[in-house]
């Protein structure tokens, strides 16, 4: 098990504030681990043989996202060497090694490409400065802040829980590159021949909008509303939202808890679905052992309202269906006079076009 992390990004990005973050990080992991940690930039001036090499054996791969990054040759090499490491992970254990490649917002990214994971928000405050403008903004502008600093903390938290997996690395016979999974072509010029990615902006394909998570309450008694619920993913859907919903991937085994935590924390926006039974969940009023996801779910929104008391609704959003009443959602302090979005599930009538606008285009800066 490699004991050092790896750090790549576009060879497009200002390398000295990059190289800092890279610094700053590998300080932090090593207050964390109580140890000194190795750590490696993958930059343009690592040789390309030396860089695969790196990629090939390290314990992590820090990603510096960016729009640069999905159409740099170099940053798709290292994200589809790491891929054929984890694939060499037996499927039943991949989900305990997620820590070991770590998304850094380092520019925002409103549209990537089809198919790529997006980097997950730190904290939960959608208008925080790490989740609305990036690392690179804040370390550039303000690297003696308590925002760069509390980014650095859980980034490399992540990275020394990555550190501690056992992740296989690759023989120097197995170096040979699987089908790129960064989209389009890649650029020529190395010794491999690597067909060129397109920025993202020219390609002739469609980009998903916001990662948007359904948070409502199975009720045994009301089949309807999970129809109704499913009903209003598909408006959305065909709408450009990714949508995730957890009757899209209940015909596989879950393990529901991690499926939850993963897809909160990921999610650009939550809609909060309104009914009796989510509110008594939510609310912790339900009869113990009944409802348990829905309780678990709200237990992450309300810390978020607790984390984020001014601006917890600009990314928690709450939807009432017509034969529901805002009264059927959890209340809690300054829940009250927080804008409801009245949308029927089927038609579309109502407030999902003023929705559908909102998401799309984000909250606004302060």
């Amino acid at each position: 098990m490699a004991n050092y992390f790896v750090t790549s990004f576009a060879a497009a990005e200002h390398s000295l504030y990059a190289a800092r973050f890279h610094d700053d990080l590998a300080r932090e992991v090593a207050r964390q681990r109580g140890r000194r940690v190795e750590a490696r930039k993958c930059d343009p001036d690592v040789p390309a043989g030396e860089r695969r090499s790196l990629v090939a054996e390290t314990g992590v791969l820090v990603v510096l996202w960016s729009l640069d990054y999905f159409g740099d040759g170099d940053c798709a090499d290292d994200w589809a060497l790491f891929e054929r490491r984890l694939s060499h992970v037996p499927a039943q254990r991949r989900a305990s090694f997620l820590p070991t490649r770590v998304l850094v917002r380092w520019r925002t990214v409103d549209s990537p490409p089809p198919g790529l994971p997006r980097p997950p928000m730190i904290g939960g405050d959608v208008m925080a400065d790490y989740n609305k403008d990036g690392l690179y903004k804040v370390v550039r502008h303000s690297p003696d802040s308590s925002a760069y600093q509390y980014a650095l903390r859980q980034l490399a938290a992540q990275v020394h829980a990555g550190l501690a997996t056992d992740l296989p690395s690759l023989e120097v016979d197995d170096l040979s590159l699987p089908n790129p999974v960064l989209p389009g072509p890649r650029p020529t010029g190395s010794t491999v021949s690597k067909p060129k990615v397109l920025h993202p902006t020219r390609q002739a394909m469609p980009a998903p909008g916001p990662r948007v998570l359904i948070s409502y309450a199975h009720d045994e008694t009301d089949p309807r509303h999970a129809k109704e619920v499913k009903s209003l993913s598909e408006l959305l859907k065909r709408e450009g939202i990714n949508v995730r919903l957890d009757q899209d991937v209940d015909d596989e085994p879950q393990n529901w808890l991690r499926w939850m935590q993963n897809e909160m924390s990921e999610a650009d926006y939550i809609l909060s679905v309104a009914s009796p039974a989510y509110k008594r969940r939510v609310e912790h009023r339900e009869k113990p052992g009944t409802g348990r996801g829905a309780t678990w779910e709200g237990g992450y929104i309300l810390d978020v309202v607790y984390d984020n008391w001014d601006t917890w609704q600009k990314r928690i959003l709450r939807v009432v269906f017509p034969r529901f009443n805002e009264s059927d959602l959890p209340a809690f302090p300054g829940s009250a006079s927080v804008t409801v979005y009245r949308i029927d599930p089927v038609t579309g009538d109502g407030h999902l076009d003023r929705l559908l606008r909102y998401m799309r285009r984000g909250p606004a800066g302060p």
